[in-house]
């Protein structure tokens, strides 16, 4: 057994399915992967579709009380058998090579992780700056809908942060343990993946909330200013929302435009991320 596929999943029924078979038909050699996924207590209907599956590889699922993805992922990683770790989400859904890349990647680098190729909904890549193939990437690429990297070095680093329990930043917080004991990590664009879940603009306002909050904890674990300034408190930004905030019929103006400006869309994200941040930081 080379790589386990780490999924946690909650109420992602119809997603899931196409996520697995795909990972079913791949070209590395079924023997060689195999694919753990816990279900955080999904009431859509995930275990009776779980159970019509037809598995072409060692196939573990287990259905857990509902404690977050960080609780979901570590719990698949500590039964995991593989030596390499693949961290995936139940709506990617694979190309059919994506694990033998990652494999043939981690033959060439013996201490090493690799981030792959998301191609989001709308077909551009989630990670849009112009990278090379095999290029060192900062610890804020650690993210985890393709990555691999070997189970020994995560379980050295403790794993995922499982008081990260709202939307976003406990793999990137992992990335920065990992970057402290000195792991490289590297782009792998030949392993591809693809996002099947588009956001609205409606969603993506309510998930920068979340995210916000989720900011606050990294913070509060690494208080210092590289972090501070990485997640967004700085003098301008916080000027701007706390500008905002005072006034609340101009929040009101923008909410009302941003459905139909990028602009006012993306000042209500703005708005909405440090509005979670703000209550985040002034909780114990």
């Amino acid at each position: 057994m080379k790589i386990s596929v780490i999924i946690g999943t909650y109420n992602q029924k119809s997603v899931l399915e196409k996520a697995l078979n795909s990972l079913f038909h791949q070209t590395l050699s079924p023997e060689l992967y195999e694919i753990q996924l816990v279900d955080s207590s999904s009431n859509d209907g995930t275990d009776k579709m779980v159970e019509s599956l037809k598995p072409t590889c060692r196939f573990d699922y287990l259905r857990v009380p509902n404690q977050g993805k960080a609780v979901a992922r570590n719990i698949a990683i500590k039964k995991a058998k593989g030596d390499i770790i693949l961290l995936t989400d139940a709506d990617m859904i694979a190309t059919p090579d994506l694990l033998e890349q990652h494999l043939l990647a981690h033959n060439k680098k013996e201490k090493a992780c690799f981030e792959g190729l998301t191609i989001n909904p709308d077909g551009k890549p989630y990670i849009q700056v112009r990278l090379r193939p095999l290029q060192k990437l900062k610890w804020a690429y650690f993210l985890t809908g393709n990555l691999s990297i070997k189970k020994k070095a995560m379980v050295e680093a403790g794993l995922f942060d499982e008081n990260f329990k709202g939307y976003g930043w406990e793999d990137i917080e992992l990335g920065y343990r990992l970057h402290q004991m000195r792991i490289p990590l590297f782009y792998l664009p030949s392993a591809i993946n693809y996002h099947d879940h588009p956001v609205s603009r409606q969603g993506m306002v309510e998930r920068k909330f979340e995210m916000g909050r989720s900011a606050a904890l990294f913070y509060k674990k690494h208080p210092n200013l590289g972090i501070k300034l990485f997640i967004g408190i700085n003098p301008i930004a916080m000027g701007i929302f706390h500008y905002i905030k005072k006034y609340p019929t101009l929040l009101k103006k923008i909410s009302l435009k941003a459905p139909a400006s990028g602009f006012f869309q993306y000042l209500l994200e703005e708005y909405q991320y440090r509005l979670g941040l703000e209550e985040g930081l002034s909780k114990n």
